[in-house]
């Protein structure tokens, strides 16, 4: 709230307000907003304004110098300021100013005189709540908005004062979109995602009315989606925008398709739709940041840097537009991409950047367990100090919970719960030898959907956890042994083995990966809880491989994993046995008849997904089939015999 000197003996003794004024002015718009929704007129709100300003803003009002009526003159124009700039429900959420008193008229403050003789000196008060644009703020509350002396939207306080089933019925005439959009991320990023979710998805109850200003409400209430993990909802609300007629949403639609895609790892895809988005609109600024997001997930740095050179000098040729931000943005992007992702990153999630440096400057693993069991079967058991650390840490993160106890569980509130955990581990460094900790770690960051997440912060949690457990179990002397899933005490490090075989499958070093994946299935976890055994088969596969991919298909015969099901046969064909390779191919089409359909189209249609959780036997688990298997039927010359099965099938069926 930018303050200016007020005429005559009255006066601010500083420019701009601390931060105790910020916090003290942020209460107070919430109460004015809320008296102001009690149905109050102007000159009844000014009246409160005054009498409640001292009491709320303490700090703010010693600021005022004068007599006890100047500053209740200051205090009133105040009031008069804001009731004029109020966005009231009653009026289309447009304000309802009071005209400027007559001098000779009864002041306004209640005070019995005249205007000229009471408030008329302080008339020329500049107005400290201006620079409120309709516009509102991308990021943060009052606070961090004014810190950097930008705008802040008053109708934030007055939709906060909503419960969130009114949100849901909110008249949405007389109400800028664009603000809208702003309101939504400022709630999202303080932890209100449910609330921005109501006000967005009313926003989007008739999208083909909607126009290019709902881009960015469109984009928030995509990622609260994300936040609070509803694949399906933003699946349909992707699918939804992209036909309506705006150009601009559609666009903004496709641009989701694309950075899915790219999460997923489909990436031919992905580029092949970034290839339409340029056609269908060529100009779109945004089309920069996406292009460099791809190259980034490719860790395709040096074209990167060359496409990020290229669109610098492109924006920066636009005449009609200023991309000075988005030039910035860019410019520091190609500079040093992991330390810029994770500093936008940092920005919504209290303790990353410490969390970062603590990593860069790790304790050297230790053996802080003993392995329990015998006949090669074993359970960790940590020592008694490193256990009431864990017990500890729990108690910091998740009132004595983990914070997840399945793989892939995906809990939007992870970062959440360990944040508060970070500066405690900088004073407990045993913390770093327990598999408890690097477990919450973990998942939290890949829950996270961190930009800068796999390459800056996962990668030194899981190597370390993987050096942790080598020692551990040599120390134990069982290096070979198993450490079973259903010892839950083992769980912790069955699962971050796990998910390091999935980030250095993701970064293709395969050798590694395949060697994990071995450990895991023949050694550490042999009933291969995590269902590994087919992503060894494919590996194994992929090297040529086929009689080892079959060894481990043998190990499970009655293996139910599509994957497993079939490359069994696949791996049979390759080794010239097919006669037991059409036996087993026809029994996996009977198991599972989406599959092979699926797998010999020649350009099918991706089905909507099924959820947070892969339906046996459904559509998506045959498409994920086709996307991770189908270049090793077409490679091995083995899809033409495929598609006479799949011929035959229909065959019989007809019959």
């Amino acid at each position: 709230m930018a303050a200016a000197p007020i005429p005559k003996s009255t006066a601010m003794t500083a420019d701009v307000p601390d931060d105790s004024d910020t916090d003290e002015l942020d209460a107070l718009l919430g109460a004015s907003a809320r008296y102001a929704l009690g149905g109050v007129d102007g000159d009844a709100f000014i009246r409160w304004f005054a009498g409640v300003l001292p009491l709320l803003c303490p700090d703010f009002a010693s600021r005022f110098r004068g007599s006890e009526d100047e500053r209740r003159a200051a205090y009133s124009a105040l009031g008069r300021l804001l009731w004029n700039r109020l966005p009231l429900p009653d009026n289309q959420f447009r304000p309802r100013p009071l005209p400027e008193p007559e001098r000779n008229a009864p002041c306004p403050c209640g005070s019995g005189r005249k205007y000229k003789h009471c408030c008329a000196h302080v008339e020329s008060l500049p107005d400290p709540f201006e620079g409120m644009s309709p516009k509102g703020r991308p990021e943060g509350e009052y606070r961090s908005a004014q810190r950097e002396g930008k705008p802040v939207s008053l109708l934030l306080y007055v939709l906060g004062q909503y419960p969130r089933t009114q949100l849901r019925k909110l008249p949405l005439a007389g109400l800028d979109l664009e603000e809208i959009g702003h309101i939504g991320d400022q709630w999202r990023r303080a932890g209100r995602a449910l609330d921005a979710e109501a006000l967005l998805e009313r926003v989007f109850e008739a999208p083909d009315r909607l126009d290019a200003r709902a881009q960015f409400a469109f984009d928030v209430l995509a990622d609260c989606y994300s936040d609070l993990n509803r694949p399906q909802k933003k699946a349909r609300l992707i699918e939804r925008v992209a036909q309506v007629r705006d150009p601009t949403l559609r666009s903004a639609a496709l641009h989701r398709r694309i950075t899915i895609l790219a999460d997923r790892g489909d990436r031919t895809e992905a580029w092949r739709l970034f290839a339409e988005a340029q056609r269908h609109e060529p100009d779109n600024p945004m089309l920069a940041t996406l292009e460099l997001t791809l190259l980034m997930n490719e860790k395709a740095y040096e074209r990167m840097r060359e496409r990020g050179r290229f669109w610098i000098g492109r924006l920066a040729r636009d005449r009609k537009h200023d991309y000075t931000d988005l030039i910035g943005h860019i410019s520091e992007l190609i500079a040093d991409p992991t330390a810029t992702m994770l500093r936008y990153d940092g920005d919504a999630r209290p303790g990353l950047t410490d969390l970062q440096r603590m990593l860069a400057a790790l304790p050297p693993v230790e053996c802080h367990y003993a392995v329990e069991g015998d006949d090669g079967v074993a359970a960790l058991a940590p020592s008694p100090a490193l256990d009431a650390l864990a017990a500890h840490w729990r108690t910091l993160t998740q009132v004595g919970k983990p914070v997840l106890t399945m793989l892939d569980a995906g809990d939007p509130d992870a970062w959440a719960r360990v944040a508060p955990g970070i500066p405690w581990l900088a004073r407990n460094p045993l913390a770093w030898q327990s598999f408890d900790v690097l477990d919450d770690l973990a998942l939290a960051v890949q829950d996270a959907n961190l930009m800068a997440g796999a390459q800056t912060l996962l990668e030194p949690l899981l190597a370390r956890a993987h050096a942790l457990l080598r020692l551990v179990l040599e120390r134990g002397g069982i290096g070979a042994g198993a450490l079973p899933w259903n010892f839950v005490q083992n769980r912790p490090a069955l699962r971050l083995v796990v998910s390091l075989y999935y980030l250095r499958r993701e970064e293709q070093r395969t050798d590694e990966a395949l060697a994990l994946a071995r450990w895991l299935v023949t050694g550490l976890n042999p009933d291969d809880n995590h269902g590994l055994r087919a992503e060894l088969v494919r590996l194994y596969l992929e090297r040529g491989d086929a009689g080892t991919a079959l060894e481990v298909c043998e190990r499970y015969p009655d293996d139910g994993l599509v994957g497993t099901l079939f490359d069994r046969p696949l791996a049979l064909f390759l080794l010239a046995r097919h006669a037991e390779a059409g036996a087993a191919l026809r029994d996996a089409h009977a198991a599972r008849p989406n599959v092979l359909p699926l797998l010999v189209a020649d350009s099918p249609k991706e089905p909507r997904s099924d959820g947070p959780y892969l339906e046996i036997g459904g559509q998506e688990e045959a498409w994920r089939y086709r996307r991770d298997h189908r270049a090793l039927w077409e490679g091995s010359g083995a899809l033409p015999w495929a598609r006479g099965i799949v011929a035959e099938s229909r065959r019989a069926h007809r019959r």
